[in-house]
């Protein structure tokens, strides 16, 4: 079993938002339609292939095709754990605790303040006295 690092985390975050960018962008913009796409991919309704070295996941979602290369060394599983957390983020990220808007999803993956946060990363500032470490 790997061990998770603050480097490790940081790098399964970003693939996180990279692919919640990618579900949200063949959602049409639409955070209803991407969660659905993410429910529809959960239950395992999706092909892995091997093209020049590259692990692509293939998936005819809502009837568009859907496809997102793995990052290198990532199993199928690692793919349906990020599933999972992108389920969360999205069903509990929203302003009121529940699912995320539209417009609370497009903050969420365009960042373009750099005003992001997770609640790990809100956790390491707690204990290291309210400084990111």
């Amino acid at each position: 079993m790997m061990q998770l690092t603050f480097c490790r985390f940081l790098y399964i975050t970003k693939a996180m938002r990279s692919l919640l960018f990618v579900i949200w962008i063949k959602a049409s913009k639409d955070a209803a339609t991407a969660l659905a796409i993410i429910e529809t991919l959960a239950v395992g309704e999706f092909d892995t292939q091997s093209r020049g070295g590259a692990r692509i996941v293939s998936a005819n979602v809502a009837g568009k095709q859907f496809q997102y290369e793995l990052p290198p060394g990532w199993s199928a599983s690692d793919f349906i754990e990020q599933l999972r957390l992108l389920y969360k983020v999205v069903t509990t990220g929203g302003a009121s605790g529940g699912q995320m808007t539209d417009s609370e999803m497009n903050e969420y993956v365009v960042d373009a303040a750099n005003q992001v946060t997770n609640v790990s990363k809100a956790r390491f500032a707690d204990q290291a006295g309210s400084r990111y470490i």
